[in-house]
């Protein structure tokens, strides 16, 4: 039979290994990239989602698609007559030793309600693929007559994605919606 100090001290010791226990399958992981057999999700957050371009130096726009991967604060350089300057202001506030930008600009655009929407990024070895839905106004429904510079700028974090020979690559998706019904 053990003494009655060691009995206590059996006790306090499996109580704390208990309790130990407990926290650590109560702590969960942050949030990590899934890798799957049709590679690696990338996590992201939306800076900048814009459909109209108010305030953009149209002389320097391209009018096909462009998509940027931006992994320092000198490289805003690159994109800053693109943006409106509310989401220059936000682009500037980036910790770039953390994080990197992922910039799709639509392209100059005849009319209002065009869209570009990053839906979801992967990575496959050196390739980072970003599928974006490309939306398109409904030629039966009237837009304005204005000429707009649609983009969405997303940020991702660096520990997520390996830069290494990285190639940045455009799945657009194009839609159009249904007009409503009578």
């Amino acid at each position: 039979m053990l003494p009655r100090n060691t009995k206590v001290t059996i006790l306090v010791l499996m109580s704390a290994l208990f309790l130990i226990l407990v926290t650590l399958g109560a702590c969960q992981p942050i949030a990590a990239p899934t890798k799957q057999s049709n590679g690696i999700e990338i996590l992201f957050e939306t800076i900048a989602l814009n459909e109209g371009g108010a305030n953009i130096d149209i002389d320097t726009v391209s009018i096909e698609p462009k998509l940027f991967l931006l992994t320092d604060f000198e490289q805003l350089a690159e994109i800053k007559t693109w943006v409106n300057p509310q989401t220059l202001t936000i682009l500037q506030q980036v910790d770039f030793q953390q994080e990197s930008v992922i910039a799709l600009f639509r392209g100059r655009k005849p009319s209002a309600n065009y869209q570009a929407i990053i839906e979801h990024i992967k990575q496959y070895d050196n390739r980072l693929i970003v599928h974006a839905q490309f939306w398109e106004p409904n030629p039966q429904l009237e837009s304005a007559a204005e000429i707009t510079y649609p983009y969405h700028l997303v940020k991702i974090a660096k520990r997520d994605i390996s830069f290494a020979n990285l190639e940045l690559v455009l799945q657009p998706t194009t839609i159009t919606p249904a007009p409503p019904a009578n």
